[in-house]
């Protein structure tokens, strides 16, 4: 099987953004992987827009949702075309994915700096990760597949590193190795005494 990733970053901020909107239609991807709350056990395939997210209350809070909108649109016109096409949602579950907006999003960019932000990017990765392996099971019968991924290139980035299969080694020390405060042995008691979400997906 023969594949081809297509990232086209995502931009969470208050200017409409069209490039993922364009891209499905020049592209005309097999398969888009968004970076929505998915909170089952294998990738949610999102059939139709979530009504929920693109309510006015939210729009007005995630100002990002009115380019998701015209996305949306693309992906039912290509569709009506005959062109078969499945999206699927890989980010954390709503709980763990909410910490951004509940805690993080007025501490960036200085959240980089702390080890705890990277727990909840980590925690994240790996759900991401599991979700586009089950992705990429699920459709391997397909020749030439052409994924578009929509997440903020940082994750994708880091979720490329996990694809090719690191050690735990290497795993830690490219998320925390420049953390001294905290080591595999301690990690976790710190997390529990920290955030109580982090610490239960944690041990999952």
């Amino acid at each position: 099987m023969g594949i081809k990733f297509i990232n086209v970053n995502c931009v969470e901020g208050k200017k409409t953004d069209l490039r993922q909107a364009r891209a499905v239609l020049r592209h005309r991807p097999d398969v888009i992987v968004l970076e929505y709350p998915n909170n089952g056990k294998i990738p949610f395939r999102a059939e139709k827009a979530p009504k929920e997210l693109f309510k006015e209350k939210n729009i007005k809070f995630m100002p990002w949702i009115k380019s998701d909108i015209v996305m949306w649109k693309n992906i039912r016109r290509l569709k009506k075309s005959g062109h078969e096409i499945s999206v699927y949602t890989v980010d954390g579950p709503s709980d763990l994915v909410g910490q951004f907006f509940m805690v993080w999003r007025h501490m960036y960019p200085c959240a980089l700096e702390n080890w705890l932000w990277w727990v909840q990017i980590y925690l994240r990765e790996q759900y991401m990760l599991r979700n586009i392996r089950w992705i990429l099971k699920k459709h391997k019968s397909k020749k030439n597949l052409t994924v578009l991924v929509f997440l903020q290139s940082f994750h994708w980035e880091h979720i490329k590193f996990l694809l090719s299969n690191p050690g735990k080694r290497k795993i830690w020390k490219y998320y925390f190795g420049k953390f001294s405060e905290i080591n595999p042995e301690n990690i976790a008691e710190k997390i529990k005494k920290e955030n109580e979400i982090f610490y239960k997906h944690w041990k999952k």
